[in-house]
């Protein structure tokens, strides 16, 4: 018996993408006078970081191609990996210690949304590859996987 695997509605995922990226941009914005307190280098990275998200946003909103998906996949995993160097060995130039700090509210909100872009886009691009390699079963089929590739 062959098991298909649950795909994401194209729609939804798109959707889904796209608040999490506004949790993101949120999160980042609000975050935003702490960053500048700190030291001002790190308040331009979390401005870049914000815009790197809303280029996510539209990006999502535009297309539903797999670039736009590689992306989002891009900077969930490069956002986890950012947090997680910050809390094992800080920044440098910082008068303040920043790690250690597990279980800042502002760190662990942009990582809870971080987690979820990478595990949606890992989930779409997931689907896309094996729904790729099956056969064409019907006219419908065909329909739905030509929207799916085209936007």
């Amino acid at each position: 018996m062959s098991r298909t695997p649950m795909r994401p509605h194209p729609e939804v995922a798109r959707a889904t993408g796209v608040v999490l990226f506004g949790g993101v941009l949120l999160t980042q914005s609000l975050g935003l006078p702490r960053g500048f307190e700190l030291e001002s280098y790190l308040g331009v990275i979390m401005i870049f970081s914000s815009v790197l998200a809303w280029a996510g946003a539209v990006g999502l909103l535009a297309e539903n191609g797999s670039p736009v998906w590689w992306y989002t996949l891009a900077y969930g995993i490069g956002t986890i990996f950012s947090w997680l160097f910050t809390q094992l060995f800080g920044l440098p130039v910082l008068h303040s210690p920043v790690e250690g700090h597990w279980l800042d509210r502002h760190g662990l909100i942009l990582l809870f949304f971080s987690v979820n872009l990478a595990l949606l886009s890992t989930w779409v691009l997931r689907s896309r590859q094996v729904s790729a390699g099956s056969p064409v079963a019907s006219a419908a089929d065909r329909i739905r996987r030509r929207s799916r590739y085209m936007g």
